[in-house]
């Protein structure tokens, strides 16, 4: 008979489980890429990283970066609960454009984003939150901190700070010089599931991408227009019967102008009672309803709404996914000094940053 694991040698062991774990869940060996003072988890190192992102990349140049956008959400939650879904909406409505960039916080003579419907969704304090963000960073790293890294870091931390997981996400993207008058590509809460994978397809992300990243419907809330066609001209047999009256009584027109939670339960807590929601009735957006159009994405609904830690460990996988749509480096975007102007095409300096990615850094 063997010898009795030794404590060391029983958590090496289940180490090695873990990571035959996750391996299997996810794919493919480590991948190394640079790491500038970010402790990882073995899931994060999973995660492909785009050349040109690192991990803790504002380390040496804005070490106090993160800890900034951290405060910032924190102190605008405390007014306002909101600005976490606010600022989950703001992200995928900038990847979804024309990449990461922050094209969706220019306010430009010839126009914005924002003038376009289907960034009608997107809220105020959200923009300001960033904009405020930006404004205290810059007075400790003036130039440094991209706007587009700003609406990734806030867009984490609000998920982390009212319930969700914490989680690194890799830096280095450029604000870009303009913006796009070209929205098609944002996904509209009537799509059918084949419309929703293929949008998400046309970005580099799969189904179980789009299954996780809808799960960021447990928090906010929509209008009524987004979801008056599960009323109207019948009310969809789908939906539970006593919720149904409830959106009615809230709805009673189509052109009513009032909201109600995506979540109905928990729609300031980021957890896994979305996917609970479809086994009771309770899905509110068709779009997402319309997950059980697929088998797959049905299994993962279910199996999310049984497991909220392999929902978290799916979302934070696919939100650094989805935080490297298109991004800009070099010469193809620039530092803003404030995120709604360009620069005027003049690229501020941020030497710090641009040498560190070009370092060979010992794992």
């Amino acid at each position: 008979m063997g010898k009795p694991l030794t404590c060391f040698a029983l958590i090496a062991t289940l180490a090695v489980f873990e990571a035959a774990v996750l391996v299997a869940a996810f794919g493919g060996p480590l991948q190394y890429v640079p790491n500038y003072g970010a402790e990882l988890s073995f899931l994060e190192m999973q995660v492909p990283v785009k050349d040109g992102l690192a991990w803790g990349y504002y380390s040496k140049s804005c070490p106090k970066a993160e800890q900034i956008v951290a405060e910032r959400v924190a102190a605008f939650l405390k007014k306002d609960l909101g600005v976490a879904a606010g600022l989950l909406r703001l992200i995928f409505h900038d990847c979804f454009v024309q990449g990461c960039d922050a094209s969706i916080l220019l306010n430009l003579p010839s126009g914005t984003e924002l003038d376009d419907p289907a960034n009608g969704s997107i809220r105020k304090v959200a923009l300001d939150l960033v904009d405020d963000a930006k404004a205290n960073i810059e007075k400790v790293c003036p130039g440094v901190v991209s706007c587009a890294d700003i609406v990734v870091l806030a867009g984490r931390e609000s998920i982390k700070q009212v319930g969700g997981p914490a989680f690194n996400v890799p830096l280095g993207r450029r604000d870009s010089f303009t913006f796009s008058p070209n929205t098609n590509d944002l996904p509209p809460p009537i799509f059918s599931f084949q419309q929703l994978l293929d949008a998400f397809t046309k970005k580099n992300l799969d189904a179980t991408d789009l299954v996780a990243l809808s799960g960021a419907h447990t928090l906010g809330v929509a209008q009524c227009a987004s979801f008056s066609s599960r009323l109207r001209p019948t009310v969809d047999p789908k939906l539970n019967s006593k919720y149904a009256q409830h959106l009615l009584n809230t709805c009673p027109t189509d052109s009513t102008k009032a909201t109600t939670g995506l979540d109905f339960f928990t729609p300031n807590k980021f957890d896994n009672i979305y996917y609970k929601n479809f086994a009771t009735g309770g899905t509110l957006l068709p779009s997402d309803q319309n997950l059980d159009q697929n088998a797959q994405a049905l299994n993962l609904v279910k199996f999310y709404a049984s497991n909220q830690t392999a929902f978290f460990n799916q979302f934070l996988w696919s939100y650094i996914k989805m935080s490297q749509i298109g991004p800009k480096f070099g010469n193809n975007g620039e530092i803003r000094r404030k995120c709604t102007t360009s620069n005027s095409g003049k690229i501020f300096p941020t030497e710090e940053s641009d040498e560190i990615i070009s370092m060979v850094v010992d794992g």
